[in-house]
């Protein structure tokens, strides 16, 4: 231990000032995603977060339009999930030599919520870690080496995980990743049969809409011809519903829009609504068997973390409220009519190329103006979040694979009148033009420049 560094305390470190709070990030987390934060003045000190509402400690209200980019489907800090976990506390947090009642009951819940012949699941802690459950089990099935994804996919961040994800600039700065994955153009069936041909791909993994990659819905029939097409040579489906599951699309998930029955699923982000992180992947006993049906194999999906009983106790609430209150519904109607609004806007305003998405998973797609050596494509979506934040109350973020694409993804429970703020805010900024949305990003990043928080 360094002898002169003194260790910060939980109470103490409650009590952080805005100032602390960013100089230890910045110089202990992610120096980079610090300094970007700073600059546009996301570096904020958030005191309290509850449903869609974020208090600072200057007395700012911020409605949250990224809801934890799909995690937060039931807004911050649920009551009901809040005391489930609390109810869970007194049982082993982590059990491996035993079973835990909450874990199966969830894998039941989990099944009954399936389409088809879904009903075994395998648990982890974060989404990418699920990715890697039904990677495995795909490749031990069918003892096939070869995956295929799509271009721009998005499937988290580790090693396997980002070798189908299709991404350019990731595996350009990590590669070389895992062998023999391929990716292949969204929405081109053509592309999928040709690379299927060889019958020698164990899965194909693509999201129902592509979230990092711009909020991109496929061409209609797309997910079901892709079924189709990897049963006839013998593939795999892995069906990414990471963030579109849970009601995001207007739907449960985002396979009931044409009766998608994948091979594997995998679920994160709101399955434990952003209290605990959960994850699984879920597939058939079938498939489950031919991976790890022996004494030699079954382990080969246990993890330290997987099924942890206050994780699944948010999880197995989460579900509760989501299936009682049908909140896909309501994300089905204000989806219908955030989607109609802000196309009106798009038609009024000089720098809206088009929005799209399904249910509460919209994409407002820029059209930065061209400034020779100023980087618009990256720097312009920047500027409309700074000023939705400081002038409206509004925080959002732009896609990271596709940053000329803001999001418009609130918490599910979120209200039309919250919806009309929201809209109202995205009216006023895209309105202000180029030369107002500079001035006013400079006028924000000099500011804390002369006066650090």
């Amino acid at each position: 231990m360094k002898s002169k560094q003194k260790l910060i305390t939980l109470e103490e470190a409650l009590q952080s000032t805005r100032r602390e709070c960013c100089d230890r990030f910045e110089r202990h987390v992610n120096p980079e995603e610090a300094r970007l934060f700073k600059l546009i003045n996301m570096d904020k000190r958030y005191t309290m977060a509850e449903g869609v509402t974020l208090h600072d400690d200057k007395g700012n209200t911020l409605l949250d339009f990224t809801s934890g980019y799909g995690a937060l489907n039931l807004g911050h800090n649920p009551t009901e999930v809040l005391e489930a976990v609390r109810a869970a506390s007194t049982l082993p947090a982590v059990l491996l030599m035993g079973h835990s009642p909450l874990m199966g009951a969830l894998a039941s819940n989990l099944a009954a919520l399936m389409p088809g012949e879904l009903e075994v699941s395998a648990f982890g802690s974060g989404g990418a870690e699920a990715v890697e459950i039904a990677l495995r089990t795909a490749k031990a099935s069918t003892r096939r080496k070869k995956f295929l994804s799509c271009n721009n996919g998005y499937h988290g961040l580790s090693f396997g995980a980002i070798s189908v994800s299709g991404a350019k600039r990731y595996c350009e700065a990590l590669g070389p990743l895992m062998d023999q994955c391929e990716s292949i153009p969204f929405g081109d069936l053509d592309a999928l049969e040709s690379k299927l041909k060889g019958d020698d791909v164990a899965a194909f993994v693509v999201e129902p809409v592509q979230g990092e990659g711009g909020i991109v819905v496929p061409p209609k029939g797309y997910l079901k011809a892709a079924e189709n097409a990897c049963h006839r040579h013998g593939t795999l489906l892995i069906l990414d519903e990471i963030q579109t599951g849970f009601g995001r699309t207007g739907k449960l998930f985002a396979m009931e829009h044409e009766g998608v029955v994948p091979d594997i699923v995998t679920l994160s982000k709101s399955l434990g609504s952003g209290v605990v992180p959960i994850s699984v992947a879920i597939t058939t006993e079938q498939i489950w068997k031919k991976a790890y049906g022996s004494r030699d194999r079954f382990d080969l999906v246990i993890s330290t973390f997987g099924g942890h009983s206050r994780a699944c106790a948010a999880a197995l609430k989460t579900i509760e409220i989501m299936t009682r209150e049908k909140l896909w519904e309501r994300a089905a109607d204000l989806g219908t009519y955030a989607k109609k609004e802000l196309g009106r806007i798009n038609s009024d305003v000089k720098h809206v190329k088009e929005v799209r998405g399904l249910g509460l998973l919209l994409g407002v797609e820029l059209s930065p103006p061209s400034i020779p050596g100023a980087n618009m494509d990256e720097n312009f979506g920047g500027m409309i979040i700074n000023s939705l934040a400081d002038k409206h109350g509004i925080l959002t973020a732009y896609c990271d694979l596709a940053p000329t694409v803001l999001r418009f993804e609130p918490p599910l429970i979120i209200t039309k009148e919250q919806i009309d703020k929201g809209l109202n805010a995205y009216e006023a900024v895209l309105g202000k033009g180029m030369l107002g949305l500079t001035m006013g990003f400079l006028k924000t990043a000099v500011g804390r420049a002369i006066r650090p928080p």
